[in-house]
């Protein structure tokens, strides 16, 4: 279930295969660019990026495989 460079992760199992393949994620608020890293642990509501934090409801994360 990979998803291509610049496409929006949704799903629980988009961030699942995000983590458990270390496939670089760009996280943005609107379109401001926040952060860019591997995650370490999403669940429903959080997403982790190198020790951060980002509530899924408020930020956009976009997959960034190559980075």
């Amino acid at each position: 279930m990979m998803l291509h460079q610049g496409e929006i992760l949704t799903l629980t199992r988009h961030f699942q295969y995000h983590i458990q393949n270390a496939v670089p994620v760009e996280v943005c608020r609107g379109t401001v660019h926040v952060d860019i890293g591997i995650l370490t642990a999403a669940d429903d509501s959080f997403a982790e990026l190198q020790g951060t934090l980002y509530n899924r409801r408020v930020f956009t994360f976009i997959s960034r495989p190559g980075y």
